[in-house]
């Protein structure tokens, strides 16, 4: 099989918001190869339906930081959150420099509110297609210096003299060498390895097993968020909380208010609300009479809704794998714990979301962050190098039946006995060296799924509310 070879200063593996950020901000003198595992366009960032939360708008960011602060129970890491809500004052005005328009009405910028928020400080474009449009201006402001490759899929990172020095990857199914004077990975979160989640279907985990590869410090990989409403359709779709900020309630069967216990009602912490709906029995339903203006609000809903023969009135939902807290422990510039290796937005654990993510917080993470890397990074070459690359040597039968282990236990109640018996019948795989894209694919979701679940199994001995557990557990082979 030949080889094809692509250097480039900077690469950046992902192509959703703090891939696109960061691009956007390295010197132009600086070439950057952004590569997508799918098309350019399949991110966790064009499906964004929330917004972006920024306290813009407000004499001081200090209301955002209480919120985000309280969202996590205080297990975020202070300063990095200090970092998040000031320099994330001026992300909706930096955006808008790109082209975004976000929406308004006739007293200004038209604000949700989502899950935790006190204060309405959620910015749209587009009602419910937020990440689709501010994508799609900021893909189209991209400089020359800045190229994509789609469909290629990195399984490995090259070190040569203790640094990372580049990828080795297919593209489709051609072997690719990509060699790199920094590299920075942006590859989003983990939702992808399950059915039921938000995520696209592309986003399995992949820079979590890279990094951890190549040496790097991971933590808090067992702390993930479920989104209180996904769909309860034969496949799910996100049911944005701004739904909720608009004026929708949770309700049972009967037209019960299923979240009256709680202070801030259906707008209560997202893992307070995923848990309520989970331990209940019987279906949960939105109750959307008292929204003004559903369709022209969320034109996504109400077309999903309409082409499904949902009533928007009364919508159907249940909680799903959306976010991912933990990750690759990065410094408040994005650096990792191995020279040349950078990563930022959902795969880096930046301190900010502690054990569960406040609303609309992750669009300003990737954008707050993206411009932090590139300032900080540092391209050095150091020449070509290669690496001996092995996979799982198992047939697509096999590895589908270890996915649907994976979802039995990726759950918001994990079960232990089903995380162990996942982990012994991958712990006695085989390896070979001819390696194909497809047995590439395989091994990286397995190996994300045994990060997680060893992560999972380690916490038992901890008390997640203790915040000196908070980086407590680390991942390695």
């Amino acid at each position: 099989m030949s080889l094809q070879i692509e250097k480039t200063d900077i690469l950046i593996i992902g192509t959703g918001l703090a891939a696109v950020t960061t691009a956007l901000h390295v010197p132009s003198s600086l070439s950057v190869l952004l590569v997508s595992k799918g098309e350019a366009t399949s991110t966790n960032s064009d499906l964004a339906q929330g917004g972006i939360a920024s306290s813009y708008l407000e004499e001081t960011s200090e209301a955002h930081k209480e919120d985000t602060m309280l969202a996590s129970n205080q297990t975020s890491c202070s300063e990095r959150v200090d970092i998040l809500v000031e320099e994330g004052r001026r992300a909706i005005e930096e955006i808008e420099r790109f082209g975004v328009r976000f929406d308004r009405d006739e007293d200004g910028y038209a604000l949700g509110r989502e899950g935790a928020h006190r204060l309405h400080r959620i910015f749209h474009a587009g009602g419910d297609e937020t990440g689709r449009h501010v994508m799609r201006h900021l893909r189209q402001s991209l400089p020359d210096n800045v190229n994509i490759l789609e469909h290629v899929l990195v399984h490995d990172l090259v070190m040569k003299e203790g640094r990372v020095v580049g990828a080795m990857a297919f593209q489709k199914e051609k072997l690719l060498h990509i060699e790199a004077g920094a590299v920075v990975l942006a590859t989003g979160g983990i939702g992808g390895l399950v059915d039921w989640t938000s995520n696209a279907q592309t986003v399995t985990g992949d820079g979590l097993v890279l990094a951890n590869r190549c040496g790097a410090k991971l933590t808090n990989l067992q702390r993930i968020q479920f989104h209180p409403t996904l769909l309860a359709a034969e496949e799910p779709h996100l049911v944005t909380e701004a739904l909720r900020g608009a004026g929708a309630k949770l309700v049972d069967t009967y037209g019960n208010d299923v979240m009256a216990h709680h202070p801030l009602g259906s707008l209560a912490p997202r893992d307070v609300v995923a848990r309520v709906l989970t331990d209940r029995v019987g279906p949960i339903f939105l109750d959307t009479s008292g929204v003004k203006q559903l369709r022209e609000r969320f034109p996504k809903l109400a077309m999903t809704c309409d082409k499904l023969g949902i009533d928007l009135r009364k919508i159907p939902v249940r909680p799903g794998l959306h976010f991912h807290m933990g990750g690759i422990e990065v410094d408040d510039v994005g650096r990792t714990d191995v020279d040349g290796l950078y990563a930022v937005g959902e795969v880096a654990e930046a301190g900010i979301h502690g054990t569960n993510r406040l609303a609309s917080n992750s669009l300003l993470e990737c954008w707050v962050f993206g411009k932090r890397v590139a300032e900080a990074i540092q391209v050095k070459d150091r020449g070509f190098a290669t690496s001996d690359v092995m996979a799982y040597d198992i047939s697509p039968d096999t590895f589908r039946s270890l996915r649907q282990q994976i979802g039995k236990w990726l759950t918001i109640s994990p079960n232990h006995d089903e995380m162990k018996c996942f982990l012994q019948n991958t712990q006695t795989l085989t390896l070979t060296k001819h390696v194909t894209r497809q047995l590439s694919e395989q091994t990286l979701q397995l190996d994300a799924a045994r990060l997680i679940a060893q992560s999972i199994l380690e916490m038992e001995r901890y008390d997640e509310h203790d915040l000196s557990t908070r980086t407590a557990t680390t991942v390695s082979d």
